[in-house]
């Protein structure tokens, strides 16, 4: 009887704290109540029986409300070791009654899954080193990954496990103390020597299950984390990359999988190696003839003038090209201590990926434009160092200069004066100061071809429109202008128009015929 209204007074006080209309004076009783839970043992012992019933069902506050006692408890490390086993021993049975393969109960909403995740998760952390060592076995078992007799729940739950796992111990972004990073290193290792090789195996076997839906966007997700950490082998053989391959190159529009399969390449290219050793990976993947076909894809390619266009994948096989010309480009700026072979290598796969990555640069969505500008950045940094360019890298900025200048433009979907495209105008006005940098970085690795190209595209739109008796296209007309501004900015730089009646340099002199013809064409 004393259990029951100790239950009965944790549910009640749960409800009034999360109603909004309940009597503040009450309220204020209830979260004191509450407080005092999270020091309580009894209290913690409720909330657990609360969690774990099923007859009747706790309402979803309740549950959730109970198993945020149940991980304070466990994170403050005040549990003894009889404490931890007795909640795994609960949790199981629940989680067994739930989502196992003889399970019993409807699985729970993935909102309350995500708090039962983490409740597992600081489980693992607690007792994983000593006390539950087959805690990723006994995952692998519920979901049916050690036969092969799925259980969708409990692969879901499973994979669930597995990126909070991640989050909690190897999430670069989260700042921790040195006793938790010391901690999650521990974990890492113990991992990696006990259960990687069964879970890379896991990841496998699913994939060869399902297709599509929610359990394959886990599973992709999940590897894109783990590869980070966990030896690249486990990833980067030829069982699990036919899996990676076969859904990265299906053709169905808008299709989910194939985006979030690119997404794991763009993760497997972000692992930290060394940088011979990253190329060889690059190069292995073959990952410029899969970007290749996805460009010629219908997807990217035959809808791309049309508001079918698959933006989403666009985005995706973008970052992925960023991130493996961000690694090439590395290389190209290690001149000095770079092995000949290496550089050799880097500069192949620059050939393959520069018109790679000024196809998505080009793009006419200004935020897959966007996506590629840090390793157009980065390149152009690089020939800077390098100036004057060698032999081999002559060809190499004319494409690029050539793509920035067009991306000055406005697209055709723009209006002069169009008050409802304001903000898609700031957004254009943003991305232009952006293509301004890449501009100035251009004309210091070669300021007599960053010349001669600005001239040109001033002088044949004005040729155009003195042909064509002032009709031209005002995009055009505005590119020149704002090709005329950004030029007048060297010509500032290098002294200004005149020096002694002459003009101050050949950027002088050219600013001088480009505003000759600006009023030219105006007769």
């Amino acid at each position: 009887m004393l259990i029951c209204l100790r239950l009965f007074q944790v549910e009640n006080a749960i409800e009034i704290a999360g109603n909004p209309t309940s009597d503040q004076n009450l309220k204020a009783q209830a979260f004191e109540f509450l407080s005092q839970l999270r020091s309580n043992p009894a209290g913690r012992q409720a909330c657990l029986s609360i969690f774990t019933r099923t007859t009747p069902k706790a309402s979803e506050v309740v549950r959730v409300v109970s198993l945020d006692v149940i991980n304070h408890a466990i994170q403050s490390q005040e549990l003894d070791d009889q404490t931890l086993s007795w909640m795994k021993d609960s949790l199981m049975e629940y989680v067994r009654r739930t989502y196992g393969p003889n399970k019993q109960e409807e699985a729970d909403q993935p909102a309350l899954q995500n708090k039962l995740t983490q409740t597992l998760t600081y489980l693992f952390i607690s007792c994983y080193k000593q006390g539950w060592e087959s805690f990723l076995d006994d995952f692998l078992a519920l979901a049916g990954l050690q036969n092969n007799s799925f259980t969708e729940d409990g692969v879901v739950l499973y994979l669930r496990i597995l990126g909070s796992i991640h989050d909690e111990i190897a999430d670069v972004l989260v700042t921790r103390s040195s006793t938790e990073t010391k901690r999650n290193t521990e974990l890492k290792d113990l991992v990696r020597a006990r259960d990687a090789q069964k879970i890379a195996t896991s990841w496998q076997r699913i994939l060869a299950q399902w297709q599509d839906g929610p359990v394959v966007f886990l599973t992709l997700k999940t590897i894109g984390k783990w590869v980070s950490w966990i030896d690249i082998s486990l990833v980067v053989n030829q069982d699990t990359l036919n899996l990676l391959f076969a859904l990265a190159g299906r053709t169905e529009s808008n299709d989910k999988a194939r985006i979030c399969a690119i997404d794991t390449f763009t993760e497997i290219v972000a692992k930290k190696m060394k940088k011979p050793d990253k190329l060889s990976m690059i190069a292995f993947l073959n990952l410029g003839e899969l970007v290749s076909q996805l460009i010629a894809s219908p997807a990217l390619n035959d809808l791309r003038t049309t508001s079918n266009y698959d933006t989403d994948l666009a985005e995706s096989v973008a970052r992925l090209v960023n991130n493996v010309l961000l690694d090439i480009v590395s290389v190209l700026d290690d001149t000095v201590t770079a092995e000949p072979t290496v550089l050799a290598q880097a500069e192949q796969l620059l050939q393959t990926f520069l018109p790679l990555t000024l196809r998505f640069f080009s793009d006419e969505y200004d935020e897959i434009c966007a996506t590629v500008i840090p390793s157009i950045a980065d390149l152009l940094h690089c020939l800077r160092l390098l100036a004057p360019l060698p032999p081999a890298y002559s060809q190499i900025l004319p494409p690029i200069l050539n793509a920035i200048i067009q991306k000055l433009r406005y697209d055709e979907t723009s209006s002069w004066g169009n008050e409802d495209e304001q903000t898609d105008e700031a957004e254009f006005q943003e991305l232009r100061k952006r293509l301004q940098v890449l501009l100035k970085t251009s004309a210091a690795v070669d300021q007599n071809l960053y010349i001669e190209t600005m001239s040109n595209v001033v002088g044949n739109t004005f040729q155009r429109m003195d042909q064509q008796g002032g009709q031209i296209d005002w995009r055009d007309l505005d590119l020149a202008l704002h090709v005329m501004y950004l030029f007048g900015e060297l010509t500032v730089v290098n002294g200004g128009l005149y020096a002694k009646s002459q003009p101050s340099s050949v950027a002088a002199e050219r600013l001088i015929v480009m505003m000759s013809k600006m009023v030219e064409s105006g007769k």
